[in-house]
């Protein structure tokens, strides 16, 4: 028997309204816990065009409903008032609706109204659901499948346009130093470049024509620099002057092979041109410089990221970030790996693009992507104290510029409570 769903007389009925009560309606509910949908609709959170408020809504509603509940022929209903929910995301009544008809629209909630309009359940002796007015996430349920389908797709995407950035970066990089050493041609090469960035052209495709023009840059330079049918009339066979004397061991523990350009070569104004080797960066932990009255120099990104990831590794940051590595579905291995999630993390918390590029230009993009996956985290542990994830990254991205965050503090505090959770499950 297939179960009705009711819509309020007082809604405006879209097609999208519709097509989540059908999904309602439908019998054949795949078998999936609460946490397996939870995490597939947060990683399909920006395919569903879902962020900002309306995430912080849906996580609230998943986390009110009961596991018991996703199971079997229930129905996982969640009945919170629209007042309520305004008050845990500090938003207006009129924000909240319009949220919950996002979701709905999405094709993850469907409305299950009461004929007064309220939202109740009430259960039997065994906690089932004997009738329930609300939220029913049953079509989430429904479309599990097409759900992990539409996020693997999405991942697959978003690692194929990042991979595309990277060869249009280094490629394009080569084709000018190519431009640096053969002036001659310089010219030429420089205008197919820029005019394959003039054009429109998907990430893919403009990396691929990239890639062709620095092959064939490559095979014009070397076939003019490789001469052919060399003569050998006048050669002469010179043995080779192989330098048989062994090295003093001593000597040479004290004489480290380096380059001199790290110490020659400067830019303007004093400064190096090139990195500074290791044992010379002991300036990057020490306290900020202060002027003469008192106020702190202006610094660099580097400066800041340097003083901010002092005490902070990655393996740190994946021991106490271990639910936002599961949202993600990464390791994070490697600081690359990291900042290469951030696109997708940002889109999580509800943060534009245009206020994490700002961040990464103020404090560097490793760090960055480290204060981004802690606001991620608390976020989804704590949505209720969080009310804006986005203004909370922006806070904390202020104070490393004023010197005053402490990120290995929060990171060690993350890892402490998922190591008591884990322990208080294990029991």
């Amino acid at each position: 028997m297939s179960q009705v769903t009711e819509i309020a007389s007082f809604r405006r009925v879209t097609p999208g309204i519709l097509a989540s009560a059908r999904l309602a309606m439908a019998n054949d509910v795949p078998e999936v816990s609460k946490a397996e949908v939870a995490i597939i609709l947060k990683k399909a959170a920006p395919v569903l065009g879902i962020d900002g408020a309306t995430y912080h809504i849906m996580d609230i509603l998943i986390g009110l409903s009961r596991a018991d509940d996703w199971k079997g022929a229930s129905r996982p209903i969640v009945a919170i008032s629209n007042a309520k929910l305004a008050e845990y995301t500090a938003r207006s009544v009129r924000q909240v609706s319009r949220c919950i008809r996002r979701l709905v629209e999405a094709g993850i909630v469907a409305y299950r109204d009461s004929p007064t309009g309220r939202r109740f359940v009430y259960r039997d002796k065994d906690g089932e659901i004997g009738k329930g007015y609300g939220l029913d996430f049953t079509p989430a349920r429904v479309r599990i499948h097409e759900l992990k389908r539409l996020v693997d797709e999405f991942q697959a995407r978003l690692n194929g346009e990042q991979e595309a950035r990277r060869t249009t970066t280094r490629l394009a990089r080569a084709i000018v130093d190519a431009c640096d050493a053969y002036p001659d041609q310089a010219e030429g090469w420089l205008a197919e470049l820029e005019q394959i960035k003039r054009r429109a052209l998907g990430l893919e495709t403009q990396a691929q024509e990239i890639e062709d023009l620095h092959r064939r840059i490559i095979t014009e330079v070397t076939e003019d620099a490789v001469p052919h049918e060399m003569s050998c009339e006048g050669d002469i066979h010179v043995g080779p002057n192989i330098n048989t004397t062994p090295q003093n061991s001593f000597e040479s523990k004290y004489k480290r092979p380096r380059s001199n350009e790290r110490d020659s070569s400067r830019e303007q104004n004093d400064r190096n041109a090139v990195v500074r080797p290791t044992e010379k960066k002991s300036a990057a932990n020490r306290a900020p410089r202060e002027r003469p009255g008192g106020a702190k120099a202006s610094r660099s990104a580097d400066e800041i990221q340097s003083e901010v990831l002092a005490s902070v590794s990655v393996g740190l940051i994946r021991s106490a970030c271990s639910e936002a590595c599961e949202l993600t579905g990464r390791s994070f291995k490697s600081w690359p790996e990291l900042t290469g999630s951030a696109e997708i993390m940002r889109v999580m918390i509800g943060l534009s693009e245009a206020a994490w590029l700002d961040g990464a230009g103020k404090v560097g993009r490793y760090a960055a992507a480290a204060i981004l996956i802690t606001v991620l985290e608390k976020s989804m542990r704590s949505p209720e104290q969080i009310s804006s994830p986005g203004g909370y990254f922006r806070a904390m991205i202020d104070r490393a510029v004023e010197g005053s965050l402490h990120l290995e503090k929060s990171l060690f505090g993350l890892a402490d409570g998922a190591l008591k959770r884990a322990r208080d499950s294990a029991s």
